[in-house]
């Protein structure tokens, strides 16, 4: 039987993998502790990271030092955050820090209403923060001034025709990447703006955290169900949403918003699932009362399973 890891050991991990994450974003948080429970031959972990897809990344820096132990990270959860601030006004959430902007990817465009953000961090003159979707970015610029954490509603109605009615006006906006407005929109963000406009609820900014709201398989035929595919036209995890006979979806190969039909939405997918629109309501009733996805306990960056 292999000796137990030493703490140095997965300390100097983490570590590794701070300096790392640093050297790649301008700035990370990993404030992670172990402890060792030999009979069991697991090792338990606790702390914060920056976000919940770290969590992966720590699990698989401390196997890497302690191969044939079982790691519970159930105790790992995404930092609390700081103070509220107001958006200055429209603006764009960055991927990376500005400095790196040779490397930069999306840019996530914030409509003013969809403030304020929370503070996380700030480096130079330059903010890391957390939206109320639980996006986290950075912000250029001055922040606007401290407010008081916001309160999340509780769905507005409960007919999911109403969605469907949202929807068509978006027909033949542009597709962009990290576009949130008529102007440009990319899938994710097309759902994620008829759920805020229309129920008055947020759901994550990205296609496969808003499939985990409740993942079902299959393709939900239901009016106002999200509609998932992975096929070669589109994105990966592409999502849109059912008007029962049809799907509307910003369409990356088309480069706008279409209304296809559900089988054609399909055509080709090697993975088709759905969500439902109740699903979506029940969130909603979740995180009232919440500043944000994060703070009524939603994981973002999970991994499917099954």
């Amino acid at each position: 039987m292999s000796s137990a890891p030493s703490l140095e050991g997965m300390g100097r991990a983490i570590d590794e993998l701070r300096d790392e994450l640093t050297a790649r974003h301008g700035w990370t948080h990993l404030e992670v502790s172990a402890t060792l429970e030999p009979a069991a031959r697991r090792i338990v972990l606790h702390g914060e990271v920056a976000v919940d897809r770290l969590e992966a990344r720590v699990v698989a820096a401390i196997e890497r030092v302690a191969m044939g132990w079982s790691i519970d990270a159930e105790g790992l959860r995404s930092m609390s955050g700081g103070s509220w601030h107001a958006l200055p006004g429209p603006s764009f959430l960055l991927g990376e820090c500005p400095g790196l902007a040779a490397r930069r990817r999306v840019a996530t465009e914030l409509r003013l209403e969809d403030g304020p953000v929370q503070r996380l961090g700030v480096v130079g003159r330059t903010a890391i923060v957390r939206g109320r979707d639980g996006t986290v970015g950075w912000l250029e610029g001055p922040l606007g001034p401290v407010v008081e954490p916001p309160r999340a509603s509780f769905p507005r109605t409960e007919d999911p025709r109403a969605i469907v009615t949202a929807a068509r006006p978006w027909l033949a906006a542009p597709y962009r990447l990290g576009g949130v407005s008529e102007d440009g929109v990319d899938c994710s963000g097309l759902v994620q703006r008829l759920a805020l406009d229309v129920l008055g609820s947020w759901l994550p900014r990205h296609s496969s955290d808003q499939l985990l709201v409740a993942p079902r398989p299959g393709l939900g035929l239901g009016v106002g169900d999200l509609s998932f595919v992975w096929s070669d036209r589109e994105a990966l995890c592409h999502v849109g949403v059912g008007t029962g006979p049809t799907v509307i979806h910003a369409s990356l190969s088309r480069r706008r918003v279409v209304e296809d039909a559900a089988e054609a939405f399909v055509a080709g997918a090697r993975r088709v699932m759905h969500v439902p629109f109740g699903e979506l309501l029940a969130l909603g009733r979740r995180v009232a009362g919440h500043p944000s996805l994060t703070a009524a306990g939603f994981r973002l960056g999970r991994e499917l399973t099954g």
